[in-house]
């Protein structure tokens, strides 16, 4: 860790942002429940799908990750505030994105009718009551979208990564293919929910996008290594264990991210809460990272990790202790510079 020019972010600063965040995040959550059905209504009237508790559990993350760590975020950093119509377009997308997850993970369409639906979805016939409403929500958002073709081909490009990811399927895959994979799955969902806004972030924006979308999708793998080994499902965290390598990756990626931050020019206080809310994510794959280190201490193989205990694999985050450590994480990562930082400010 090295000294930055730029102003430290303080634990209180970091409590606070937090605890905006949290009283967010359970306003959304009652929102969404009470408003999604009379939505989906609105947009497919005979859609005759019944959402449980779990799928509206699974919409609505989908939902505030799109919103609080992307579309918000960016905005926030930028100057700008999301409109009622912006707003409408997120949540039809958190809709959209689980459904069209299933397509693959179900194996309810193969690869070529996902991108015939994709490309043309005026065209596009349904074979089954999943696609139908994925269908109709896909033509409901490109009606309202700012940039079709753009939606579009981000949408192509999420269809191919994850086509891409069933070699996830493989503990043959190489660690490269892994990261690869690992990165630009998640990138190009992100550059989804930003070709929903009116105003598509600038280069500069999309370049510190992509460390952040990597370093999200590997909190996940660190988080999901107990649920991934039972399913068969190979990631960088459970196949090839390299702990210490996977966390010089986090604070490589996070002194990118920072550095090229920093040249933004934004107020810094708008540049500090966009990434008190990006490394917020990333403190708990850090943490993970960490227990992972213990508990396989000494696995040598998949099977062996399938021994252990979902407890033993799962970073728990409920308690205060963990709490109170995950927010020391979030300042050491956003406060974070190595030396070519500090050459450039």
């Amino acid at each position: 860790m090295h000294k930055s020019n730029v102003p430290s972010v303080s634990n209180i600063r970091i409590l606070s942002n937090m605890l905006v965040l949290y009283r967010r995040i359970k306003k959304q959550e009652r929102y969404l429940k009470g408003h999604l059905l009379n939505l989906l209504r609105d947009v497919v009237p005979d859609f005759q799908q019944t959402f449980t508790d779990k799928d509206i559990k699974r919409i609505t993350k989908y939902w505030q990750l799109a919103l609080n760590l992307v579309c918000d975020n960016v905005y926030n950093l930028t100057g700008k505030k999301l409109s009622e119509a912006e707003h409408q377009r997120i949540i039809l997308l958190s809709v959209f994105g689980p459904l069209f997850d299933d397509l693959f993970d179900d194996h309810i369409l193969n690869y070529e009718q996902i991108t015939s639906l994709v490309t043309d979805p005026e065209a596009y016939v349904a074979l089954n009551k999943t696609d139908k409403l994925a269908a109709g929500i896909y033509l409901e958002l490109l009606r309202g979208m700012p940039r079709r073709q753009q939606f579009i081909e981000h949408l192509q490009a999420v269809a191919h990564w994850q086509q891409e990811s069933l070699k996830q399927l493989d503990s043959t895959i190489t660690e490269t293919a892994l990261r690869e994979i690992t990165y630009k799955k998640s990138y190009y969902a992100v550059l989804l929910f930003c070709a929903l806004l009116d105003n598509y972030p600038d280069q500069k924006i999309l370049e510190i996008l992509y460390p952040a979308a990597g370093l999200m999708q590997l909190t996940n793998d660190t988080f999901d290594v107990w649920k991934d080994v039972h399913k068969g499902v190979y990631t960088l965290p459970n196949l090839y264990r390299n702990f210490e390598q996977l966390q010089q990756l986090f604070l490589t990626e996070t002194s990118n991210f920072n550095q090229w931050l920093w040249q933004l020019p934004y107020p810094v206080k708008a540049k500090q809460t966009f990434a008190i809310i990006i490394h917020s994510l990333h403190a708990m794959g850090w943490m993970s990272l960490e227990q992972l280190k213990q508990a396989t201490s000494g696995i040598t193989s998949i099977e062996e990790l399938k021994q252990l205990s979902r407890k033993e694999l799962v970073c728990d985050m409920d308690s205060l202790q963990q709490q109170l450590k995950w927010v020391q994480h979030i300042r050491t990562f956003t406060n974070y510079a190595d030396k070519e930082i500090n050459a450039i400010l």
